[in-house]
């Protein structure tokens, strides 16, 4: 949603952030005016979420790397913005150099924030009269961070005996998640992933998409992603190394700028091309192409089961890749 904005705003100026929680938490939820209203509010970074204009959705970041008094107004619920809230704090805490966030969730919340990348750490308990439990995020939990980088030099050719792959289901649009995509809305919707990104972006088969991933504002948004967190980790999977690919400012010349962060690979040249390209964003946004080059698709912000499904089969094509001669010429 390009009406969508979320921006940092003074405590003492912020009647729409006190306007909102004096809605959800005190007149919603009855929570006591003197528990909502605390000390730390002055020293927190407050956050304002509005569509079209219109404040709709609020949350604060405490200097310890406490997450909390998120809130969305009824009317604007079931629209992914409170993911979209959260995403806009934890990537605020990060650049700050923020390694761990906690907030305390309402249990019925809970399965919200796991999708976001935090664990239950705490027992049930009460606050306000609200069952609760607290919560961790790491960026020492994350999956891009657990295995460094190895360099594979395939001994030769070799036989894969696996099944052909089953092509991409045709999507149901009907599903109000999925968000149909075409070469007018693709780069918009690409970009909205990408800067809502914590750590990790896959990326299959760029080359059949040039139309999309050689986009100047793609590369921007990885570039935002690199500069908010030096941890990240962009991989990118080739199948064929075009001269298309090899030549102006492409996915390859970020991997030669940031070569710890970006890389670019080929497929085992024995595998079986597909004609899918596709993204995936952490751990639950998923951008796909079923048929690239007839540029049309589809993306999903939340679909950790589509994800954890096609990073599966990412990381065994990535795990016997290649770098192929004319990659390794380019980025010397």
């Amino acid at each position: 949603m390009s009406d969508v904005v979320v921006t940092t705003v003074d405590w003492q100026a912020g009647k729409a952030l006190r306007d909102i929680r004096q809605r959800v938490f005190i007149d919603e939820q009855q929570v006591p005016e003197d528990l909502e209203w605390d000390a730390q509010d002055e020293g927190a970074t407050h956050f304002l979420l509005l569509r079209a204009g219109h404040p709709v959705g609020t949350g604060r970041l405490l200097k310890d790397g406490h997450i909390g008094r998120i809130a969305i107004l009824p009317q604007h619920r079931g629209l992914g913005l409170g993911e979209r809230l959260m995403r806009a704090i934890m990537a605020h805490a990060i650049d700050k150099g923020m390694h761990t966030l906690l907030l305390s969730a309402q249990t019925h919340a809970v399965p919200f924030y796991q999708r976001l990348g935090f664990e239950v750490c705490s027992d049930i308990y009460l606050d306000a009269g609200i069952e609760h439990q607290d919560m961790r995020w790491s960026d020492d939990t994350q999956k891009s961070d657990h295995l460094p980088h190895i360099e594979f030099v395939s001994p030769g050719r070799f036989t894969i005996h696996n099944p052909d792959e089953e092509p991409p289901a045709k999507p149901d649009y009907s599903d109000p998640d999925m968000i149909a995509i075409t070469e007018q809305n693709a780069q918009e919707q690409l970009t909205e992933l990408l800067d809502g990104c914590l750590q990790s972006v896959r990326i299959f088969a760029p080359e059949q998409a040039l139309w999309l991933f050689n986009r100047k504002a793609i590369l921007q948004a990885c570039e935002r992603l690199i500069a908010r967190n030096p941890k990240a980790r962009i991989q990118v999977l080739l199948q064929e190394v075009s001269n298309d690919f090899l030549s102006g400012h492409t996915l390859l010349s970020l991997a030669r700028r940031f070569p710890s962060l970006c890389q670019v690979r080929k497929q085992h040249p024995d595998l079986p091309r597909q004609s899918y390209a596709q993204a995936m964003i952490d751990q639950q946004g998923f951008l796909m192409l079923p048929v690239a080059r007839q540029r049309e698709g589809f993306v999903r912000q939340t679909s950790r089961d589509q994800v954890k499904r096609w990073s599966d089969t990412f990381d065994e094509r990535w795990n016997s890749s290649q770098t192929d001669p004319a990659i390794r010429s380019f980025l010397l």
